[in-house]
């Protein structure tokens, strides 16, 4: 409970001491402690197995509607926070799954939120913190308290990203993508304005349009919208799902992006975790290849079968930062976290040494909820940020592969994008990339005892 503990100081700006005369002492057990100065978590942590096949206890606080796998304690009327979030960023709701899809994923079929009705779109360890944190502050009045923003002027951080799945490298490479995309915009996307899309993109090859090489322009109106981001990119083609471009390729276009004020984070190729156990070498070679300090990752596809297996290869990789905890096929909270947060490693019973940047809202998976919620994309996207805004700062990523151009998703779904942008100022956020949020946060996780590994200006 320490670790949940140390998430919870860290995100609210708390400073975690072993002893202090004038620190306010936190008391984790089952009977309250006598005393002044002390505040009790009730301990109703219990250890099970199957956790997404058990019923959720539902609880009303502050007007909104909370899932409580330990129930509340009935002497103090209070929920055991610390186990209920613990249980979040431990991802131990997705433990005993055993299925798994085509490409070797957690099904969000399989999940919490599908078999126990539990939405997606609410944070709920964020909104678990809020309730701790109002109650720490002897709050007699049922609310839920924002989280403060570690730099003034700024109320809450998106971590923008945009991973290169495929990048113009030559007019047959192109031209046989907008085939596919073809094929994607009549059976998956069922889009028309897709399909008319790319068949007016690949008219333009022959005029020698460069259909894919968006990378100049991205640059160019982030420094109009003022927003910096990540770009991911795959160092090693081992499958036939992984781009067809060498990183040679493309090595030039990365490192003018990074000269202005991107950064460069590795896409984990397809095999790298699952199969190849390579995602050290790959981030070696996408460095050299760069020359730039490679210390953020998210893997392609979001493939991984284990978390345990996909956080120690993030570790053995040097890497300070990944996103790939998120929905392939849905926007939302996959740990119920609005927040960066070290994972659990279960064999130190402690913080891994890096932040997992949860991926909140994905291009393609907007475009896969709306078609089926039939919800808008705009609404399903504006709902999941709002509510990371309303309880805290931020750190979650949004990932748009190439808002430039219509080759992942269909326009409407593009213009998702440049409408959040225009949002916000509107509501003091800024937009950086995992470099920038690092750089802004890791302070914050350090007093609370976590991350202390972390050396943002060393190799």
């Amino acid at each position: 409970m320490g670790y949940a503990f140390r998430v919870f100081a860290a995100i609210y700006g708390h400073r975690v001491v072993e002893r202090g005369n004038e620190a306010l002492r936190c008391f984790y057990g089952r009977r309250q402690p006598k005393g002044s100065n002390v505040f009790h978590i009730p301990a109703l942590y219990r250890l099970e197995q199957g956790l997404r096949k058990s019923d959720f206890a539902k609880h009303k606080y502050a007007a909104r509607e909370f899932f409580l796998f330990h129930g509340i304690d009935a002497a103090t009327g209070r929920p055991d926070w610390l186990a209920e979030i613990f249980l979040w960023l431990s991802s131990a709701y997705e433990d005993g799954i055993s299925a798994r899809d085509d490409i070797e994923r957690i099904p969000y079929s399989e999940t919490v939120f599908s078999r126990s009705g539990v939405s997606p779109f609410k944070p709920h360890a964020a909104l678990l913190m809020a309730w701790m944190e109002n109650a720490l502050r002897c709050g007699e009045r049922e609310a839920l308290v924002k989280a403060p923003s570690p730099m003034d002027g700024v109320e809450h951080f998106v971590v923008c990203s945009h991973d290169v799945d495929f990048y113009f490298t030559d007019r047959v490479s192109a031209l046989v993508r907008m085939v596919k995309n073809l094929g994607i915009a009549l059976s998956g996307y069922r889009s028309w304005s897709y399909f008319a899309d790319n068949i007016r993109k690949m008219t333009q090859l022959p005029a020698g349009k460069r259909v894919g090489d968006y990378l100049p322009a991205l640059v160019e109106a982030g420094s109009l919208h003022k927003f910096q981001s990540t770009v991911f990119a795959v160092a090693r083609h081992g499958h036939r799902r992984d781009p067809d471009y060498r990183i040679e390729e493309i090595s030039s276009q990365l490192r003018c992006a990074a000269s202005d004020g991107f950064s460069i984070g590795l896409h984990g190729s397809y095999c790298s975790v699952v199969e190849d156990l390579s995602l050290a070498e790959e981030a070696s070679r996408l460095r050299e290849s760069t020359g730039r300090r490679i210390i953020s990752g998210r893997q392609h596809w979001l493939r991984f079968s284990q978390h345990g297996d996909l956080f120690a290869e993030v570790a053995k990789a040097g890497l300070l930062a990944d996103s790939s905890l998120g929905f392939p096929d849905m926007v939302g909270f996959r740990n119920g976290a609005s927040f960066a947060f070290p994972p659990y490693d279960f064999e130190r019973e402690a913080g891994h040494s890096f932040l997992e940047i949860p991926l909140v809202l994905m291009d393609g998976s907007l475009q896969a909820a709306s078609q089926q919620l039939e919800i808008p994309p705009a609404k399903l996207a504006d709902e999941v940020l709002c509510e990371s805004r309303r309880v805290g700062w931020g750190g979650a990523a949004i990932l748009w592969h190439n808002p430039i151009e219509p080759l992942s998703v269909p326009t409407e779904v593009n213009e998702v994008f440049w409408k959040l942008v225009e949002k916000k100022d509107a509501f003091q956020e800024k937009w950086v990339s995992v470099e920038q949020f690092l750089a802004a946060s890791i302070d914050r996780y350090q007093q609370a005892g976590l991350l202390q590994e972390i050396r943002l200006n060393g190799e």
